[in-house]
């Protein structure tokens, strides 16, 4: 991820240019190499799982905990965290934090966090989105490579006199 100061604008990497068939995907591929893209999309199906297994219409289902606001909020404050983790990366840690904070929490309000499978994605997403950096992009200069006979032969030690 960019470092920058208090103030600076941030600037990120411009996409290639659209020249060829695969212009599309190119320029998608480098969009998402510039944000915890699968982690916020983690989060966003975990959170949209648990509210779509909240009102469905199962005997099975369980409503632990705190009904009524309790049980959507949680689930769609997990959705708009994952698509800020998308749309806003400069910000990441502190989303990826309140995902996880909100997928523990769903597991009181949200019929066991969407019988586990969305608490685990959820889970899941916030700690790849906490753990993503955007990688450093090689240098087009490479340095001259020396040939094998250039290279020290053997080890060599010194050992200081005690």
């Amino acid at each position: 991820m960019t470092e920058h100061e208090e103030g600076a604008p941030l600037l990120f990497p411009e996409p290639p240019a659209l020249e060829d068939s695969g212009g599309a995907r190119r320029a998608f591929r480098h969009w998402r190499r510039t944000r915890p893209f699968w982690g916020g999309l983690l989060v966003t199906l975990g959170g949209g799982e648990m509210l779509l297994l909240y009102r469905a219409s199962m005997k099975v289902s369980l409503h632990m905990g705190l009904y009524g606001i309790a049980g959507y909020a949680v689930p769609v404050m997990l959705v708009v965290l994952g698509l800020l983790l998308i749309f806003d990366p400069p910000h990441r840690l502190f989303y990826s934090v309140l995902s996880l904070l909100f997928a523990v929490a769903s597991w009181m309000t949200s019929n066991l966090g969407g019988f586990l499978l969305g608490m685990l994605l959820a889970m899941t997403g916030a700690s790849l989105a906490f753990g993503w950096a955007e990688t450093q992009q090689a240098e087009a200069e490479s340095e001259p490579v020396g040939r094998p006979e250039d290279a020290p032969q053997g080890r060599s030690v010194s050992v200081e006199g005690t």
